[in-house]
């Protein structure tokens, strides 16, 4: 894989976390507590601040879209 394709799966992958966080948190929440063995939990303070986080994941994910765009653009 190129490192386009990484920065835009990464993106993708940002842009869904931050819109669960900030309209739908309790089927994230439902996801941690599946999986709380295999992956880290999330801690509390993501739900607490959950519209900053999720804010923030969006800009990040968009960042990430772009610049796999870019690298597409670049030939990298």
């Amino acid at each position: 894989m190129k490192l386009a394709d990484y920065s835009t799966g990464i993106g993708i992958l940002a842009g869904i976390m931050g819109l669960l966080l900030l309209f739908t948190p309790g089927v994230l929440r439902k996801m941690n507590e599946m999986s709380q063995r295999m992956i880290a939990r999330i801690d509390t303070a993501t739900f607490t601040y959950r519209i900053g986080f999720g804010v923030s994941l969006l800009i990040a994910s968009l960042f990430l879209v772009f610049m796999g765009y870019y690298f597409k653009v670049k030939g990298r």
